[in-house]
């Protein structure tokens, strides 16, 4: 059980100005608007409005391959608005993939991710200017939207925030940790290996304004143990019941005492931490 009782927040979920996804797409032709997204959402197309919104208004540019340009998104009842901007990636000359190979593996860039990667002509933005009180409804329609373009372009899916990459199926976790949000799908768990131990840190819940978690130290026989705990931790911050500061309490990896995060600032920058410390 996780030691924090819930406190109801005082306001719902937010979601960073600055959060958004980027699909790598591949190099075929790219798929039309509607297997992206229709009202219907048929034939494994996501649920919700596409329209372009600099290249007229015929309907007919909806049953075409999507062309470079932008388009608003909204989900069926329309409280979630997302643009898509999708450009050819000779043309985008400041997005790098990472080319060594320990870099690569810092972002979770291996096998059929790489190959997607490494291949992609075409990139797609998607960036929220909207969302819903619902904000976990406004979340999945994100995490949706880029995973069906993905899946509809043998494409791959950069997180930036959260500092990986992922396929179309990463999106969807065989058991859930909740049916609201999974922090699976938003983040991810890093692991470097420092002078002093391993540094196993949390990343993507700057995209909700809340700090990220971090545990120094750790032996690398305990790495996964602790980033499981660190999902977890997470996890409960998704669902508004962040770790207070100044607290010692038992965890799933012994005693910790919770204080606001000092160290790695150069790595953090202006990100929020939480530091860990084990008794």
């Amino acid at each position: 059980m996780w030691p924090f009782k819930k406190k109801p927040p005082e306001a719902p979920l937010e979601i960073n100005k600055n959060a958004y996804l980027s699909v790598l797409l591949g190099p075929d032709t790219r798929p039309p608007v509607l297997t992206w997204m229709n009202p219907d959402g048929s034939n494994g197309a996501v649920k919700g409005f596409a329209a372009p919104l600099d290249q007229g208004d015929s309907p007919d540019l909806l049953s075409m391959p999507i062309a470079n340009g932008s388009f608003a998104l909204a989900t069926p009842d329309r409280k979630t608005l997302l643009q898509a901007d999708f450009f050819d990636l000779a043309d985008v000359p400041e997005f790098r993939l990472p080319t060594d190979p320990q870099a690569q593996a810092m972002v979770d860039l291996a096998g059929e991710k790489l190959w997607r990667a490494e291949r992609a002509a075409g990139l797609a933005t998607l960036i929220f200017k909207g969302y819903s009180p619902e904000v976990y409804q406004s979340v999945r329609f994100m995490l949706d939207s880029a995973a069906r373009l993905a899946a509809s372009s043998d494409g791959v899916v950069a997180d930036p925030l959260a500092e990986t990459y992922r396929l179309p199926e990463d999106f969807s976790q065989a058991n859930p940790l909740d049916p609201r949000i999974d922090f699976r799908d938003v983040g991810a768990i890093k692991a470097i290996l420092e002078s002093g131990g391993v540094w196993v840190s949390t990343r993507g819940m700057t995209k909700f304004n809340l700090p990220e978690y971090e545990v120094y130290g750790v032996a690398e026989s305990e790495v996964t143990r602790v980033g499981e705990m660190l999902v977890l931790a997470g996890q409960e911050a998704l669902l508004g019941s962040q770790m207070p500061i100044g607290e010692t309490v038992s965890t799933p990896i012994g005693r910790v005492e919770t204080m606001h995060g000092t160290k790695n600032r150069e790595r953090w920058g202006d990100r929020p931490t939480i530091e860990l410390v084990r008794r």
